[in-house]
């Protein structure tokens, strides 16, 4: 049985609500402090003027996101498939390689990475490697613009030993899913049932000694027995620890790069039909998908990614019009109405990007990340590297830093 009474959680998103939850039922008293004045972190979902409900954070959900599903159903979230997919994408715009020249490259970078022995790997980026691989160019290059997005960065910033998995390139015939009441709403609900979340407290500082913590919001102080911080790693990086972290474990939260990425939405007048579409010349994509009822939103959402993406759709400097634009030209057959929602994650000061896009160095020194330091254990997508910048890796994140604590106090 552990030994300690109540706890502190740093952050609302999935990592930080998973964390309280699994804290809670082990039977401890728990505190979640969120900066935001909403929970879910960069889970947030919003409704368009036509009732069309869009996710301007994290997205989609895989059949395997075992935590998720389970989740879900613990707090009565129905999961809608979405009819469209994530990783196959209807090329789009001149020069744009067909589907089937991409994934015969895709087949191709996978065989060359296996021939390829773990030395090599540690220190390639994936810009550098898919360079290396023969085939198609035009296949290449849709090929970079798509995983650049993924990624949220220049390929050549991005380590190849990130990319995981068996056939980690090679595309998959999956189904996704998302909440039908918005993605947002599995963390409110993870929030309604504990006793004690607080928004709107931005913690400055975590202090700790002889097993105990003290956790400061400005003037204000908590008290406590442990601690989960769960936040972003930049946002991590800034808080004061007294005592300092370990330096290898302050050196990894301050170096690991997020990803500059943006979500974009806009309504339809007409119900359009499932579709994702790439465009073959910049690292952004859009597409329509159902929702609860089995039947498409009257809407077109679209994800930039990477910081090149960002400069030439305008979002660096707050324009629309640019985005707008290049959707209307890629769903010739809809009627977009209203103003579009925009929101720009490279900008928002509680994450500093979108999420973790990691460089070789900080990937090679990962496990620091959910290493625990006496009475405090981090959680985060970016702490799950198996399924880093995932709402399941969240959440997982959360169960995992609960765990860190109670196995301590035994």
């Amino acid at each position: 049985m552990h030994t300690f009474e109540r706890a502190i959680v740093v952050g609302a998103g999935f990592a930080g609500l998973s964390a309280a939850r699994a804290l809670a039922d082990a039977g401890l008293a728990v505190t979640v402090l969120e900066a935001r004045e909403r929970v879910g972190g960069r889970v947030w979902s919003t409704t368009l003027t036509n009732g069309a409900i869009v996710e301007l954070g994290a997205e989609w959900i895989r059949a395997d996101d075992a935590v998720v599903r389970e989740t879900a159903e613990r707090f009565d979230v129905d999961l809608a498939e979405t009819g469209a997919s994530y990783s196959r994408r209807e090329p789009w715009g001149p020069g744009a390689a067909p589907l089937a020249d991409q994934e015969r490259f895709l087949e191709l970078a996978d065989a060359a990475l296996a021939a390829l022995v773990p030395s090599q790997v540690e220190t390639l980026t994936v810009g550098a490697f898919l360079e290396t691989v023969e085939g198609d160019d035009a296949a290449r290059s849709i090929v970079t613009s798509r995983l650049a997005g993924t990624c949220a960065n220049d390929l050549h910033e991005v380590a190849l030993a990130s990319f995981g998995g068996e056939r980690p390139f090679a595309s998959h015939d999956e189904r996704f899913f998302r909440a039908g009441s918005g993605n947002q709403s599995i963390a409110s609900e993870l929030a309604a049932s504990l006793p004690d979340v607080r928004t709107g407290h931005a913690v400055d500082g975590i202090e700790h000694s002889d097993g105990r913590v003290t956790v400061r919001v400005g003037p204000l102080s908590e008290h406590a027995d442990a601690v989960v911080v769960a936040v972003p790693a930049p946002i991590a990086a800034r808080l004061v620890f007294t005592p300092a972290l370990p330096a290898d474990l302050a050196t990894a939260l301050r170096s690991l790069v997020m990803g500059a990425a943006s979500k974009f939405a806009v309504a339809t007048k007409e119900r359009p039909v499932p579709r994702s579409r790439q465009l073959a010349d910049m690292s952004m994509w859009c597409w329509t998908a159902n929702g609860r009822d089995g039947k498409t939103r009257r809407c077109v959402s679209s994800f930039a990614g990477s910081r090149e993406a960002q400069e030439s759709l305008g979002t660096t400097r707050g324009e629309l019009a640019p985005w707008l634009e290049a959707v209307r030209a890629m769903n010739p057959d809809l009627t977009l109405v209203d103003e579009p929602v925009m929101y720009a994650w490279a900008d928002d000061p509680y994450t500093l990007g979108a999420y973790s896009s990691w460089d070789p160095a900080s990937w090679i020194r990962r496990d620091v990340l959910a290493r625990p330091v006496g009475p405090i254990a981090f959680a985060g997508e970016h702490t799950e590297h198996d399924r880093h910048g995932t709402m399941e890796g969240a959440l997982r994140s959360g169960r995992r830093a609960a765990r860190q604590l109670l196995e301590r106090s035994d």
